[in-house]
């Protein structure tokens, strides 16, 4: 939460704009009976949020299949969202105050909002778009509980929710009387078909949104040695972002030259179409709490996630669970000698995991 003293200031002055303009809001005592003719959905934030939001996004296209849907996101995820069947328009926002006026502006040549949902997103700057849209139903979901100067602008909001963010965005429009069955992430873009690989093929997401989920390249390097040392045609393909370059110059500074060979350095240098085509041609995905780990859940290619400070009943995969495995170590006193808390996490339950994985390949070839 920002500072009180700019929450109650923008309070104050949206209240004064109510007053001036007109309240639009309508808190009806049934949710589900909302004539929702225009749907803005707010997810503005990473890349694995907007694909924990999916679920819940697709069950209210379902909902409301004659409304006008618009999908507030962000810049960076033009491409990716460009062709979504589950919106009819796309306006991007940065998250920042500095730009909220040209954001409403652009929201300004469709209707009125009957319904605006946030599901991820940056508060306060979010609810107060909404109200400034004229939105006549906002409901959102919190992350900070019992906040009264947000809250009272809201016709719905969850309490205390325990359980996976794909649940929680599920239970959030289940209020209006969404179907909340399933819980399979949808991908913005077309897939192709999975083909059988004529050799092993392994990613390796070197990089994460924090430093505390990243597991360290040597690591990474000594799982590739063994890996290498029994599969002589095991290819490896390095991925993660612009920033992820020195850790990958890193991994290949640890492997041995001789096995240079078998890996290909991507890292940096894939939009994101082409990065989930990447994941597609995957055998199995080694990686930590990030983007590609929910685009690789999405579309079904196997995983190996390494958990740490982040809680895998959270945000670990929750469809398809037999394609997955998830390392979660909880730091202790006896882990505090690691320099990077990843590291608590050994090469050798790694190893092992991905061995398996490898196995099951494998053997219908024999």
């Amino acid at each position: 939460m920002r500072k009180l003293w700019k929450i109650k200031a923008l309070d104050k002055a949206i209240r004064l704009y109510m007053l001036v303009k007109g309240n639009p809001l309508q808190t009806p005592p049934d949710l589900t009976n909302i004539d929702a003719r225009h749907v803005v959905i707010f997810s503005t934030t990473a890349l694995g949020d907007f694909l924990f939001n999916s679920p819940a996004i697709s069950a209210v296209r379902k909902r409301y299949p004659a409304a006008i849907i618009t999908l507030v996101a962000h810049q960076k995820f033009a491409e990716f969202l460009k062709n979504g069947e589950d919106w009819d328009n796309l306006v991007f926002w940065n998250n920042k105050a500095i730009t909220l006026p040209d954001m409403l502006k652009k929201l300004g040549k469709f209707p009125k909002p009957d319904l605006t949902l946030l599901l991820h997103s940056h508060e306060p700057y979010d609810y107060i778009a909404a109200l400034l849209a004229g939105s006549k139903c906002i409901i959102k979901d919190n992350y900070v509980d019992h906040f009264n100067y947000r809250d009272k602008w809201l016709s719905k909001y969850l309490i205390d929710f325990r359980g996976h963010i794909i649940e929680r965005k599920l239970s959030l429009v289940g209020s209006l009387g969404c179907d909340t069955s399933n819980i399979e992430m949808k991908m913005p873009l077309p897939v192709a078909k999975k083909v059988v690989n004529s050799s092993p093929v392994i990613g390796f997401q070197l990089g994460a949104s924090t430093a505390e989920r990243c597991w360290s390249p040597q690591n990474f390097a000594s799982v590739a040695a063994s890996l290498c040392s029994e599969h002589a045609d095991l290819r490896i393909i390095l991925i993660g972002g612009p920033d992820d370059k020195h850790r990958a110059k890193a991994f290949l500074q640890h492997l041995p030259e001789s096995l240079h060979a078998q890996v290909s350095d991507r890292v940096g240098n894939t939009s994101l179409p082409e990065l989930t085509a990447l994941l597609n041609n995957m055998d199995v995905l080694l990686t930590g709490d990030t983007g590609p780990l929910h685009i690789a859940v999405a579309i079904k290619t196997p995983t190996v996630g390494l958990f740490t400070t982040a809680n895998p009943y959270a945000t670990g995969p929750l469809q398809n669970p037999e394609l997955h495995d998830i390392i979660h170590v909880v730091p202790d006193k006896n882990h505090q000698e690691h320099e990077h808390i990843m590291d608590v996490i050994q090469p050798s339950i790694v190893i092992e995991k991905i061995s398996r994985r490898l196995a099951v390949i494998e053997s219908p070839k024999h």
